[in-house]
This record gives C-alpha cells, structure tokens and sequence, in this order.
C-alpha cells in the first residue's frame, strides 16, 4: 500500500508540476488497490511521459533562446549601424577605435564632412540627399583597403579607421582617393548630384593615443579644411587647438553681445561718380568686444551663421540701421547685406517688412545686397524673398558679382535693380589690362540690362577716373571715405557740402 500510495502521490506532484492530464490523476486514484507489478508498470509509464514532456520542454526553450538571441542579435546591429547607409554607426566607430588603439602601433583617423550637401537636400530634396548619402557610402566603401573601417557618424559626417598607418602620406592617399571618388557626379533618379568633400586627419601617436583626442583632433583639421575651400585635405597642427579655442571663446562672447545688443552698423558712404554726391550708405556690422577687442566682421558672421545667430543678429542690425537711416535726407538710400544663411528662410520678407513699419523707414529708401552663392544655394526661397521685397517697393543688389557660381540667366531671372563690382575687379585696373576688360565687361553688361553698377573698394583717383570713363554710376571705398558710426554721418555731409561748394 505504500507504494501505491507513493505512485498516486508522485502521480500528483507530476500532475502539479508538469501540467500532466488530469485524466491521469484520476486513472491514479481511481486504481489505489493495483498489484505491485502494475504499479511497476505505471511508474515505467510515467516514467516515459515525463521523458517525452521534458524533452518537448528541452525543444520549446530552446527554440524560445534562439529567437531571443536573434533579436538581441538584431536590435544589437540596429543599435550600432546607421539604418539608410547600412554602415556602422558612431557608437561602433568609437567601439572599434579603441581596439583598434590597443591592437595597432599608428592609425589614422579620418573626418569627413560633404561639402554642398545642404544645397542637394533643399535644391533635390531629401529623398534624393539620403539616396545620396548612400551612394557617396557605396563609392566610399569600394576604394577602402579591408582593413579600414567606415562609419557615418552624422548627418553628412562620416569618418573612417585607417588601422595601419606607414607614413602620413598612407592617410592622405586615402583622403584624395575620396575626393576623387565623390566629385564624379551621382545621377539619382533623374536628378545630377554633385558636391565635395572636406577632410580632416589625426594619426596616432603624435595627434594622441585616446579615441577621444583622435577624433576631436582630426574633428579640428576637418574644420580648417573646411575654411580652406571645397574638397580640401588638412593634417591636425598643435596651433588649431588654439584656434578652436580661441573660436569658442569668441562664440561665447558673442552670444553675450547679440544679448546686449553690442555689436553695431557702421556706414560707409555711396557716390555718385558723375556728380561727385553721397547719395546713401551701405550698413556694415562692427564688434568691439570688451575682453576680445576688435573682432573682424568676417570672423564673428561666419561663427553666427554656423551656429544659427545670424537672423538674431541681422534683425537686431537691421532695426538699428533703419533708425538711424530715418534722420538721414529723404532721398538717402540705405544698403544692407543679407547672407546666404538669412536667405535660406522663407520668412525673411515677413520680417524685413515688419521692421520697416515699426521703424517707419520706407521700403524704397532701402536696398538689399545678396550674393551669387545666396542665389545658388536657395535659389526656390531666394525667389520668393526677393518678389515678396521687390513687391513692396525694395531695391535688390548683386553683391561681389562675378565671384560666385550662377549662370547669368539664373541672375537675370532675379529681376535685380543693381549690380557691384567686387573689389578684387577694381583693384587689377591698374595692375593689368586683363582686369580692365574684366570691369568693361561688366560695365557693358549691367547697362544692356538697364541696371545700375557700384564698384567697391575705390582707393586711387586713377581707379576712379577709369570708372567713370566707362560707365559706372556708383562707387564706394577708402578714396571716398571708411565705415564711420551713425554719430559722425552728419559731419561727414556738412564736410561733402563744403567739398561740391
């Protein structure tokens, strides 16, 4: 009886444990009274339902651990690899960095950024920038060495891993094979792609033996590669870590002085070379830092438009100038610049506009200099900026014309009341006659189309008396007079008036 009695209690525990039919519970308790060869039997039975239950149970986890190792699998690949390239992502660039620097002697580090790849995605869109983006990954993997490795670490920012690194030169081959690579144009669908590549290299172990200090270093040549021109090679130096330093510094001060409202128009003079007049100014931002000193113009714009204060800072100069455009003549007119970056914005009219009537500056005493590259870069918004202004009565100049890359249709289609001369023409008058023709040419140009013409950077008579020889009608510059603070523009009236009298 004891052992029937264990039978039915083992009958139970597997019943309780291991989800067995309850109809064999029953069939236990119902037959208590068995022999002992039957109860032999049942637990030979049992024995053999528990082995095949485990056994299914055996292939059910083991089925469940390979779909949970897939998908950890999966989701692992998915957290280190850029999902439209298919390449590693930053995360695993900088995983195999660092085994990369405990395995390798030397290595290079190579930073990559496209040049023009923000035109492409406004001009084409941005189903055509990402087919881009994986072509130029195609491209780029196909000429890499099976040792390399890149990754796409932002945007339009790639990098690569370089492991082993003879000479310098190893870095640099590689560099200008990408370049090669990438200035071929890409058709994608029906759209010609074309745009650079800049790139910045560190080498371990001069440039550093931590991942951090290679890449923030090659990061920095990257940056100077980029101020050199399009598709440009640059090995980090020691100075550039001063000059990033140095670039941060005067970011930080320079948020702090758009807050202040420090930075300030300065107004150089625009004349009329047949009558000898000042007939407006031309507004040009001045900083005079505190702590810094005097900040170029072409240093502290640069940093706004890379770091997004330039509509902040050009609203805040262009309500200053209209002030104080507001006590000059009636019939003064008054310049002011607009970058590339301001015109990318679609609300730029809205604003220029608003402005206007706050400060009660009428929009026909007002002309708007944009450049050749503002024109390309945007050009769908550049059109509707500059009909929204034209519209209400403002005059659109080309700056620098010449300088830039649009086709003169694309200029004519602008409508454009004006054209300058950049100084870089006028300052070849007397050095050949190569740059004679040049302005000539210019000159006969804007008077076909019925537009007026400034040259800059008038600093000699000689450059003057050519000028008006050939048709110019307007001319600003050092012969006439440097940018001066709104404070000093009446003195400089009263003095012009005494000149003509």
């Amino acid at each position: 009886m004891l052992v029937l009695l264990g039978v039915g209690l083992a009958i139970f525990a597997a019943a309780h444990f291991y989800d067995l039919p309850p109809q064999l519970l029953q069939f236990g308790l119902d037959n208590a009274d068995w022999e002992v060869d039957d109860a032999i039997f049942v637990v030979f039975m049992l024995s053999v339902a528990l082995i095949i239950y485990g056994y299914r149970r055996y292939k059910d986890l083991s089925r469940e651990i390979t779909r949970r190792i897939a998908a950890e699998g999966a989701a692992l690949k998915l957290a280190r690899h850029d999902p439209l390239t298919g390449l590693p992502n930053r995360r695993f660039f900088e995983e195999r960095l660092q085994e990369c620097l405990h395995a390798a002697g030397s290595l290079a580090v190579l930073m990559l950024d496209l040049d023009g790849f923000k035109v492409v995605n406004d001009t084409q869109g941005h189903a055509i920038g990402d087919k881009a983006l994986s072509e130029f990954a195609r491209r780029a993997s196909v000429i890499l060495r099976d040792d390399a490795f890149l990754a796409r670490i932002g945007g339009d920012e790639f990098a690569i891993i370089m492991p082993v690194v003879e000479t310098p030169e190893d870095a640099a081959n590689l560099a200008r094979r990408v370049i090669a690579a990438v200035i071929k144009p890409l058709m994608i669908d029906t759209a010609v792609v074309q745009f650079g590549v800049g790139i910045g290299i560190a080498v371990s172990p001069n440039d550093g033996d931590q991942a951090d200090d290679l890449m923030r270093r090659a990061d920095r040549a990257l940056y100077r590669a980029k101020l050199t021109g399009r598709s440009t090679v640059r090995f980090f130096e020691a100075e550039m870590d001063a000059v990033i330093e140095r670039r941060a510094l005067i970011e930080r001060e320079l948020r702090i002085a758009i807050a202040a409202n420090q930075i300030t128009p300065y107004y150089q003079p625009l004349v009329a070379l047949e009558a000898s007049r000042i007939i407006g100014f031309e507004a040009l931002a001045r900083w005079e830092s505190e702590s810094l000193g005097f900040i170029p113009p072409d240093v502290f714009i640069l940093i706004a438009e890379e770091t997004g204060l330039i509509n902040e800072l050009g609203d805040q100069l262009f309500r200053r100038a209209c002030t104080d455009a507001k006590t000059w003549p009636a019939n003064f007119v008054l310049a002011f610049n607009i970058s590339p970056i301001q015109l990318r914005d679609p609300t730029l009219a809205l604003r220029l506009l608003s402005i206007l009537a706050q400060t009660g500056f009428s929009p026909r005493q007002l002309e708007i200099e944009i450049t050749e590259t503002a024109l390309v870069e945007s050009v769908a918004v550049a059109q509707t900026v500059i009909d929204q202004l034209r519209q209400a009565g403002v005059r659109i100049a080309l700056d620098d014309f010449g300088t830039g890359y649009a086709t003169l249709s694309q200029l004519l289609s602008f409508h454009l009341d004006k054209i300058k001369i950049d100084r870089s023409f006028v300052s070849g008058l007397e050095k050949s006659e190569e740059g004679r023709v040049i302005v000539r040419a210019i000159l006969g140009l804007a008077k076909g189309f019925g537009l007026t013409t400034t040259a800059e950077g008038i600093e000699k008579l000689e450059q003057l008396l050519y000028l008006k020889a050939n048709g110019c009608t307007e001319g600003q510059g050092y012969l006439f007079s440097k940018a001066i603070p709104a404070a000093s523009i009446a003195a400089l009236l009263d003095a012009s008036q005494e000149a003509a009298a």
